[in-house]
């Protein structure tokens, strides 16, 4: 009681800056209580029946010659009945090509599409995606990008069984870990959207996948034209695609740790921020449910920043403000904590509220940079 007096003494503006406080730290709770703690509680299924589901793998190229020399014998020394793998080389101009003719004498389920010119003008990597699709023998598809690589020789098994139950699977890939801050805000960028896009899926409002991990059908590609909705758009070959198909009824996940692919980080600042600007172009095209449920949080977290760093600074009821902060971050560990566990990232969810900081802040000004100008392209 001796609180409330207080606070309806206070001066309006800092009743206000308090109420904006409480409002913003309850939204987030519900964003890591009722969206993200979904990971922690999840069980992945028992193996099941592949029921001899013919897989064609789709994997976009260009000038890759080393990762090719990588990926293509750990795609097909996979344990797994009957796949083909389809490598789209889009107008290299290193040794991909010769690199592609070697390996076929070698595999004769690799097939080869070469492409010289971008007749359709596709943006980003589509026009090269489209044709792999259109390639592929079987209507199981299965993506991963040529700087990937699978967690292990169950990768397919793992992916598939789950495309049983539902004809999407969003699987997870995280990034190498190496060395320096940039490694960790590339990874924890990464793990932070998967924990999004996952439990999300988990909640039935799925919203988007990654490329480099996921799984669709031939079909449901050319139901809906293929990336005809956002083909002048350079990125969202995957998370474009996957929001305009996905439903709660036809997407699940897998996080079995068998179906991580594993993808090399950037190692410069500039690559990486390109990288980012390139996927923040993608986030104004999604349902408008979507992009409400996606831009709440970031609003909210700066509304938090910036009224909980005023009160401290008014000295307004300081052990109230610093025991609703303790709160918000306290939760935020525990969700994060219990959440990495499937994913195998638990050191970066304990530094999760430094790095999320940093991260938003970096967003912030990509996105402000985006807004004056756009990259168009996917190499």
């Amino acid at each position: 009681m001796d609180y409330f007096n207080q606070i309806f003494s206070l001066p309006l503006l800092e009743q206000v800056l308090l109420l904006v406080l409480v409002v913003a730290v309850f939204i987030q709770l519900f964003y890591f209580l009722f969206f993200y703690l979904r990971l922690a509680f999840h069980k992945e299924k028992g193996e099941s029946e592949i029921q001899n589901r013919p897989v064609s793998i789709i994997v976009c190229s260009k000038n890759e010659e080393k990762n090719l020399r990588r990926i293509i014998p750990e795609i097909m020394d996979q344990d797994y009945p009957d796949f083909q793998l389809v490598v789209v080389d889009d107008q290299s101009w290193d040794g991909s090509p010769g690199i592609l003719s070697t390996f076929k004498l070698t595999y004769p389920d690799l097939h080869v599409v070469e492409l010289r010119e971008n007749k359709v003008r596709m943006q980003g990597k589509k026009f090269a995606l489209s044709m792999g699709i259109r390639a592929a023998k079987y209507d199981q598809l299965l993506l991963t990008d040529a700087d990937c690589s699978p967690n292990s020789n169950q990768w397919i098994k793992r992916m598939i069984e789950r495309s049983i139950e539902k004809p999407i699977v969003l699987g997870y890939s995280p990034y190498e870990k190496r060395k320096g801050l940039l490694n960790v805000i590339i990874r924890y960028d990464a793990f932070v959207s998967a924990v999004q896009y996952l439990s999300f899926a988990k909640a039935g409002i799925p919203y988007m996948g990654v490329g480099r991990n996921l799984a669709y059908r031939k079909e449901m590609f050319f139901e809906v034209g293929g990336f005809r909705k956002h083909n002048h758009i350079s990125s969202g070959d995957d998370d474009l695609f996957i929001n305009q198909v996905a439903k709660r009824n036809n997407t699940t996940i897998c996080i079995n740790k068998e179906a991580f692919v594993f993808s090399k980080p950037k190692t410069k600042w500039k690559d990486w921020v390109l990288q980012k600007r390139r996927h923040l172009t993608t986030a104004p095209h999604y349902k408008f449910r979507d992009k409400f449920l996606l831009s709440l949080f970031p609003m909210v977290y700066t509304a938090f920043v910036l009224s909980a760093v005023s009160l401290l600074f008014l000295h307004t009821l300081p052990l109230l403000v610093i025991s609703i902060i303790a709160l918000r971050f306290m939760v935020q560990l525990i969700t994060f904590i219990n959440s990495s566990r499937p994913l195998g990232e638990m050191k970066l969810a304990w530094f999760s509220p430094f790095l999320e900081l940093a991260l938003m802040t970096l967003n912030t000004v990509i996105y402000l940079r985006n807004m004056i100008n756009k990259p168009k392209e996917w190499k």
